[in-house]
């Protein structure tokens, strides 16, 4: 499991915003602090396996974020939706076995809590040449 970090937004707004028990969590790269992971398009510069892994430690990301801001994964009910963005490559049709990476690791650390709808999306480019970028909402205790 990876370490619990938070990244210091890059912009003008906030990691998480709470609203009637809902954590809607803003899009989380694969980066340490200003430290890019993984970079890349899926399918030329980085493979299935490597974006699974990044796709993985944006999940912990989040995760990460919506523990800082209710009081621990404790207060966590259940993660809703999540949206994973993958920068592709012409031709690469695997964004859904992408995000295998990130709905694995959520079952894994919160078990039936970690279930969830979900959305793979398959774009052109993504911040600072990222390969994957998540978003989420998740039930929390108030």
């Amino acid at each position: 499991m990876t370490e619990h970090i938070t990244n210091q937004p890059g912009g003008n707004y906030v990691p998480v915003i709470i609203h009637d028990g809902l954590a809607y969590v803003s899009g989380q790269l694969p980066r340490k602090g200003e430290t890019l992971l993984y970079s890349g398009k899926v399918g030329q510069d980085i493979d299935l396996p490597a974006a699974q892994q990044a796709a993985a430690f944006c999940a912990d990301l989040c995760i990460a974020a919506v523990s800082e801001a209710v009081g621990g994964e404790a207060n966590i009910i259940q993660v809703i939706k999540v949206v994973g963005y993958i920068a592709s490559a012409p031709g690469f049709i695997q964004q859904s076995q992408v995000m295998n990476g990130a709905s694995d690791r959520l079952v894994a650390r919160l078990g039936a809590r970690g279930t969830h709808a979900r959305t793979s999306v398959g774009v052109a480019e993504l911040p600072r040449g990222a390969p994957v970028e998540l978003e989420m909402i998740v039930a929390v205790r108030k």
